[in-house]
């Protein structure tokens, strides 16, 4: 039988993990509730909670989806945790071999569209028969809180491989990779909702929108690795995230005009 100790080591232990988890979710709830703001006609909260989890558990099949495409890329033996160095190693290798650097972008290319699809479809698979999915500017809006529980499920996924420094995890990817993930769906949310008012164009417009969405995570994730070469990278994380968070906000007040009423 379980002693006080136990007990007290056991309630510790559970408490510590929810906490952990708390703090990676923590950066995703505040980006939501900053977009939800942006919809005049707010949603309900049960599609909200939905499309957050069909974003959520959609993290582990893309992390699957991509653990196969480098193992069969680069004949990986190793676990996935142990895959997040193998595109660094080839980028700093790239001055001497400019085919390793030309198989690193397309693997990061690659790995952004994963990610980027796989988000798309976690929040298209619950609102496309919704009655409650009666505007364009929904597109966006469920886009985005895909996007964000996609990446509470990454935030609590770092902070549990380094539980010493989960508050500046938390910081860091609450302004860079939690806001990226949102600026990149939100694009594409809004050519998702161009294509089902244009439905003769709907492939093309949604293609559009994954393309952009892809190049822009593919372009974050190569000057974050990069990033350790020198200033100039962080001076252009920062350039791209302030010039594709303005351009998400002009592209909110776009999609605010538009209607499906004048479905084409």
């Amino acid at each position: 039988m379980a002693g006080p100790t136990s007990m007290i080591i056991t309630h510790d232990t559970l408490l510590n993990f929810a906490s952990l988890a708390t703090l990676g979710v923590a950066p995703s709830l505040i980006w939501l509730w900053y977009y939800l703001k942006k919809d005049m006609n707010p949603e309900p909260k049960k599609m909200v909670v939905k499309v957050f989890l069909f974003g959520f558990f959609s993290t582990f099949i893309a992390f699957g989806i991509e653990w196969m495409l480098i193992k069969a890329m680069l004949g990986l033996k190793v676990a996935c945790p142990s895959c997040e160095v193998t595109v660094p190693q080839l980028l700093s290798a790239s001055g001497a071999n400019s085919a390793l650097f030309a198989l690193s972008i397309i693997m990061l290319t690659t790995l952004a569209f994963v990610e980027e699809w796989m988000k798309f479809v976690a929040a298209r698979l619950e609102i496309i028969r919704s009655r409650y999915f009666d505007e364009p500017i929904d597109a966006m809006i469920y886009c985005v809180i895909a996007a964000l529980g996609f990446a509470a499920a990454e935030n609590i996924g770092y902070i549990f491989q380094n539980t010493e420094n989960a508050l500046g995890i938390a910081y860091f990817r609450f302004i860079s990779s939690t806001l990226l993930h949102t600026l990149a769906s939100a694009i594409l949310g809004y050519f998702f909702a161009l294509s089902l008012i244009h439905v003769a164009r709907r492939i093309w417009f949604v293609s559009i929108g994954v393309a952009l969405a892809t190049v822009l995570h593919t372009l974050f994730n190569f000057l974050i690795i990069t990033s350790g070469e020198g200033g100039h990278a962080l001076a252009s994380i920062m350039v791209l995230m302030v010039f594709s968070y303005f351009f998400v906000l002009h592209l909110f007040e776009r999609v605010k005009k538009l209607s499906f009423a004048r479905i084409s």
